[in-house]
């Protein structure tokens, strides 16, 4: 028998994709789980992948395997491992390329080979399929890392008394924009804060308010400013201890609000911040 190009007569492991999704919901992190509807491991809970398909690339498949799975739908996802064990998957040899993301929890619904999408709390995870515990400590682990190395290059300085061209002073505010104390009296005086404004760009300033309730209300006004921050790549975002003055929270309610930031290179928080974060 003739052999075709590039045919060979070795066995060829399958691939698959896996993505271990974080969610932020203002108090916790969550994990995307999806409840398998096939065997094998029919009704257990598991990341979001699947197959690769042999015209995309891993990441391609894995966006696309979280979609169908879930409805969710991620720009940017993380490679962190390739899991090879031997009897990993009972089916066949399967290695898998694993994945990771930091987004906000958002309305899942299980599809295609899923018979359900939920997300768990971190520390109420149930036995996971396949090699899946393992996949997830790993995961925390690579983003533990990639915490680490990003706050050693994006601290805020401790005492801000000048911005460069391209700097913004990020204040807690409140929703009247009244700037009478702290972080936003120095906005108003210095950088350029508005009376009357409180959310937003007002000068070399940008304020976020944190005296309307507790972590939950300030959280929407911190993933603005982080979409603003995405937009605006040729400013630099020095955020203060926004919430920790006046306002009266401790570090360890305010700091993970801005975990969606973690990515965002050109936002700094300041060291207490990334020490909750890491």
């Amino acid at each position: 028998m003739e052999n075709k190009i590039y045919s060979y007569k070795y066995p060829h492991p399958a691939v698959t994709t896996d993505c271990v999704v974080f969610g932020f919901d203002g108090c916790q992190l969550n994990i995307l789980l999806i409840e398998r509807g096939n065997e094998p491991y029919k009704g257990c809970w598991a990341f979001p992948g699947g197959f690769m398909n042999m015209d995309e690339t891993a990441e391609e498949g894995a966006m696309r395997e979280l979609n169908e799975e879930t409805g969710l739908k991620l720009t940017q996802l993380k490679q962190f491992g390739a899991f090879t064990a031997v009897n990993r998957d009972p089916r066949e040899r399967v290695v898998t390329i694993a994945f990771y993301a930091l987004t906000k929890k958002s309305d899942v619904q299980g599809g295609d080979d899923a018979a359900k999408a939920r997300w768990f709390p971190l520390d109420e995870m149930p036995t996971l399929a396949f090699d899946h515990d393992n996949i997830l400590q790993k995961a925390i682990e690579q983003m533990k890392k990639d915490i680490y190395f990003e706050s050693l290059h994006r601290i805020t300085p401790e005492r801000i008394t000048k911005l460069d061209k391209n700097e913004i002073f990020v204040f807690g505010s409140n929703l009247e924009g009244a700037h009478g104390g702290g972080a936003a009296w120095q906005a108003y005086r210095e950088f350029g804060a508005i009376m009357g404004q409180g959310v937003g760009l007002q000068g070399q300033s940008y304020g976020i308010p944190t005296m309307h309730g507790g972590p939950k209300d300030i959280l929407p006004y911190v993933e603005e400013f982080i979409e603003f921050a995405k937009q605006h790549p040729e400013l630099t975002f020095l955020v203060t201890k926004i919430g920790c003055g006046i306002a009266g929270f401790m570090t360890k309610e305010i700091a993970p609000l801005f975990v969606g930031a973690v990515d965002v290179k050109n936002i700094f928080l300041p060291q207490d911040f990334w020490k909750e974060l890491i």
